[in-house]
């Protein structure tokens, strides 16, 4: 079978580069049809369109990788004259995003109603949507009229080197503060604020013997984090710039503890993010927020710690329990890594996503004595 991913898309995004490495790993042949993110719109659909012209013979099905919901229409356009389904990742929702999780977007402003239209068609124009946790595709189901047998669920997961990076990771030498990371964009659903008060509580009742905290990247928040470390005098953190992808995967492999997310937008509660899946695949300890996303994949306190969403108090509870139980964050990172290889090992992800082709391909098949879709 041969299908495009299709779309101004970032080939080397994690979402979209592991897509593409489960599909090629279940024989899928894969072609990518793309200009750069931030092209012009009538560039973009020239582009692409030409594109598809002179890479269409044998294709079964276009596939948009996440954030594309522009290129939907056209890809849907070119799905109904040629009777190839197509298959959104919308990973998601851009009116969430702007509006209830980043508060760029002023509700009720123009450009909220242009988000909120902008996910209804392309959500609508798919034949299949993926969503990386139920709660997320519930999310499209309710808000946006998508039918649930439109929906595949796809977790978000983790590529095959970090798996096999986690085969040899060998964990710290016990003595000394435990070594805490955060990765990440600095986003409100990370729950910054959190974050700063479990540091400060740490040092507060152990100075910095007990914990360090890496905090790796760039963002909205961060310049809130560096005012409140600075206000607070806290001396066990260490602000670094965003580093490219394998240098963040190592980074992980060398923490006792990683970090997931705190937030309490609702959005927080409906994405299991990729680092919680990489530190899994790893087999380092993770400590996130408690939320139905996360109970789809992975058992509390066998698999992962949780804490409640925006809870700095109990997120310092459970790392400096962590933090002093060596033993213990041996035995949890092993039991995530057996969850996250068996629910998203890149030979799983290739299955599930070789499956939602098939199921596209039967959604828009003719209906019988009619030759229409």
């Amino acid at each position: 079978m041969k299908i495009a991913l299709f779309g101004a898309f970032d080939p080397d995004y994690p979402r979209t580069a592991v897509l593409a490495e489960s599909l090629e790993a279940a024989g899928v042949e894969v072609v990518r049809i793309a200009v750069p993110p931030g092209t012009p719109a009538v560039a973009r659909e020239v582009r692409l369109l030409s594109g598809w012209i002179a890479r269409a013979r044998g294709l079964r099905a276009l596939l948009v990788p996440a954030f594309g919901h522009r290129d939907v229409p056209l890809a849907a356009l070119i799905g109904r004259r040629t009777g190839m389904p197509v298959l959104f990742d919308p990973l998601v929702s851009r009116w969430d995003t702007q509006v209830q999780d980043l508060g760029r977007v002023r509700p009720g402003s123009l450009a909220e109603a242009r988000l909120r239209q902008s996910d209804r068609v392309a959500l609508r124009l798919a034949d299949l949507v993926l969503c990386d946790t139920w709660e997320q595709g519930e999310f499209y189901s309710t808000r946006y009229g998508v039918a649930r047998q439109r929906l595949k669920r796809i977790p978000v997961w983790a590529d095959g080197a970090t798996f096999r990076a986690g085969e040899t990771r060998a964990p710290r030498p016990r003595g000394g503060p435990a070594e805490i990371l955060y990765v990440g964009g600095f986003l409100p659903l990370h729950g910054m604020p959190a974050l700063v008060d479990a540091m400060s509580l740490i040092e507060e009742r152990h100075g910095t013997r007990l914990a360090r905290f890496t905090l790796v990247g760039s963002g909205m928040m961060r310049p809130y984090v560096e005012r409140e470390i600075a206000a607070r005098g806290l001396t066990c953190v260490r602000l670094l710039a965003r580093v490219p992808y394998e240098e963040a995967i190592r980074r992980m492999a060398e923490a006792d503890i990683a970090l997931g997310v705190f937030g309490t937008t609702p959005k927080a509660g409906r994405v299991v993010p990729h680092k919680v899946w990489q530190a899994m695949a790893l087999g380092v300890p993770v400590v996130t927020r408690r939320s139905p996303a996360i109970s789809e994949y992975f058992r509390e306190g066998i698999h992962l710690r949780c804490v409640p969403a925006g809870d700095g108090e109990s997120l310092a509870r459970v790392l400096e329990e962590l933090s002093g139980d060596a033993d213990g964050r041996l035995r949890l990172g092993s039991a995530g890594r057996e969850a996250a290889r068996a629910e998203g090992a890149p030979e799983r992800i290739g299955a599930l996503l070789a499956d939602a082709i098939d199921r596209a391909l039967e959604l828009t098949a003719p209906r019988p004595g009619t030759g229409r879709r």
